[in-house]
């Protein structure tokens, strides 16, 4: 069975890591180059001279099985490059967002994925749910290569908040 594991601190035998929770709602882009990225929303503006693209309003970016939705999308590219899906440098997200892939969900008030690395850096009131297994914090920091994630507790005393509920994880 599954259940998620705050940090590093084993639930039960075969259980899945934070990391891979968390990482398991961005498992679309995960290294992944043979999906096209598509994106909607309200408005585009590109900025070729800062090699970027605003997308803004409603915004929905899916590649494979996952769907980011957010209010403002900064696509930036590779300096120097034609600004191809292979070019993209990093997902600059704010106003909300919400990653979902089949029944793992991260919301988070505004975060950034590097595409080169995969490293993802949530920031705001974070929430990692993977069925009825939840975890809290106020930032998350995560890697889909190396599976490897930190979710931080809020400045100012707050505390990392985590609810596992045995055999309901499927």
């Amino acid at each position: 069975a599954s259940a998620l594991i705050a940090l590093g601190i084993l639930v039960s035998s075969g259980s899945t890591s934070l990391a891979q929770v968390s990482g398991q709602a961005f498992e679309g882009f995960r290294g992944n180059t043979k999906d096209p990225v598509q994106i909607e929303a309200n408005q585009l503006e590109v900025l070729d001279e800062q090699a970027k693209a605003v997308f803004e309003g409603n915004v929905k970016v899916r590649q494979g099985s996952s769907l980011i939705t957010t209010s403002r999308l900064v696509v930036k590219y590779l300096k120097g490059s034609k600004g191809g899906q292979n070019d993209i440098e990093r997902l600059d997200m704010t106003g909300g967002l919400i990653a979902t892939s089949k029944q793992n969900t991260v919301t988070a008030d505004s975060g950034t994925f590097h595409v080169q690395t995969e490293n993802i850096v949530l920031t705001g009131k974070v929430t990692i749910s993977q069925g009825e297994n939840i975890a809290t914090g106020c930032k998350l920091i995560a890697n889909l290569k190396t599976n490897k994630a930190r979710l931080e507790a809020c400045k100012g005393g707050g505390r990392v908040k985590s609810i596992f509920t045995p055999g309901k994880d499927k």
